[in-house]
């Protein structure tokens, strides 16, 4: 009676953090992230089941996770000025508990799994339009911060949110395409509404994945990839002529393709300066770096705070180690996927891995993300729900699948 009613209360509350993180975090930013954490400890007894380690060993996106959380704490541990220095290595917290999230989505696995998580990632961006809508019709702020956050994060959560969200596709029925459909167009207007333009390079690759994948999903003649990419880019132009300061990446892009030293934007010419001073402080120390608490102390005169770059951010944090511990993280979904033996979900998985993986590496280039709460807590949660969930259901009977599949 008391493990059945524990297995019922941890079942409860690993809901209760989805639907928190994964639906209201593009409102409420790093309070999302906090419950999500939260609630993995809460349930980490789940982690060391009999068998679990050798289960865990089977899947190298878990280990790779664990490893980097352990080199990056080494690292930090090494280069503290102080003895709480160390502490910080929670930031990549959410690494170690995504092998928690693993074992309970690993649980009941299947395409009922698949299509509810899918539409908690679609109902993400009708949080993110209501808070987008409030702070700028109703506080009249120059664009949407969401709580706890800011634009820029608001923006990178919605749109990783939005673009998972199309799993749903690929194993419901047409009649629940319009949900996930829908979620996407509301986080791109939610992007929209926070003007963040680093998220807003990543959207036509991203929407060339998503492409990619609902014409293999659908077994599309080839001549319709063209159509697909062809769509994606008139999307992007509407999208500039309709917004003033994304259209004015154009005029960045070619000034960086033809003399940089004249660019006229401020925020790149920002950015531009910060490369040059985060990779002249990795110089300094490029083994193992100054630790992530005294990074920026070993970049002055140059920032005040990080690089908003995050291979710049793990490098000086962490050297030489740091860089493998960032290559390593982007690349273990896709390693996770490939691990596993090919089901009829592989292309689901393979979507949301590419989804992940991309999209951690382009929003990195313009700002902090491997590092920073909310955004470390999605990948590492996404890729272990993505790998425990996204699979065909056990023998045991384990995720009987209750959703119809589009048939061929």
């Amino acid at each position: 009676m008391i493990p059945r009613a524990l297995n019922a209360l941890a079942h409860g509350l690993a809901w209760f953090g989805a639907i928190v993180l994964f639906v209201l975090s593009p409102a409420i930013g790093s309070i999302g992230s906090i419950v999500g954490v939260a609630v993995a400890v809460l349930i980490s007894p789940i982690a060391f089941h009999r068998g679990a380690w050798r289960k865990m060993q089977r899947q190298p996106a878990l280990l790779i996770f664990l490893a980097a959380f352990i080199s990056l704490a080494i690292c930090y541990g090494a280069t503290s000025q102080h003895p709480t220095d160390v502490l910080l290595t929670v930031n990549f917290l959410a690494l170690p508990l995504a092998t928690v999230v693993y074992f309970a989505a690993g649980q009941k696995p299947g395409s009922r799994t698949i299509a509810l998580l899918a539409g908690l990632f679609a109902a993400s961006s009708v949080a993110a339009v209501l808070m987008s809508g409030y702070d700028v019709f109703v506080l009249h702020l120059g664009r949407a911060v969401g709580i706890a956050q800011g634009g820029n994060l608001m923006a990178r959560t919605v749109i990783l949110l939005g673009f998972m969200g199309m799993a749903g596709i690929f194993v419901t029925s047409r009649r629940w395409w319009w949900l996930y459909g829908a979620g996407l167009a509301l986080s791109l207007l939610a992007l929209y509404l926070t003007e963040t333009r680093g998220v807003f390079i990543a959207v036509p690759v991203l929407g060339l994945i998503l492409c990619w994948a609902l014409l293999r999903h659908f077994r599309a003649p080839r001549g319709w990839y063209g159509a697909g990419a062809a769509l994606v880019a008139l999307a992007v132009v509407i999208v500039g002529v309709v917004s003033p300061r994304f259209l004015a990446l154009g005029d960045v892009f070619g000034q960086l393709a033809t003399d940089p030293s004249q660019i006229t934007d401020g925020a790149v010419s920002e950015r531009l300066y910060l490369l040059h001073a985060g990779w002249v402080t990795f110089l300094k120390s490029p083994l193992l770096g100054f630790g992530w608490a005294n990074f920026a102390d070993a970049a002055k005169p140059y920032v005040v705070y990080f690089f908003h770059n995050d291979f710049l951010d793990m490098a000086v944090a962490a050297g030489i180690v740091g860089i493998v511990c960032w290559v390593a993280i982007i690349a273990a979904p896709l390693i996770g996927v490939f691990a596993m033996p090919r089901d009829r979900f592989h292309l689901v998985r393979l979507y949301c891995a590419l989804i992940l993986s991309t999209s951690l590496f382009i929003f990195g280039l313009t700002d902090m993300t491997l590092g920073y709460d909310l955004p470390t807590t999605l990948y590492a949660f996404l890729t272990a729900i993505v790998l425990g969930a996204f699979r065909e259901p056990t023998p045991d009977g384990a995720g009987v699948e209750a959703i119809d599949v589009p048939r061929r």
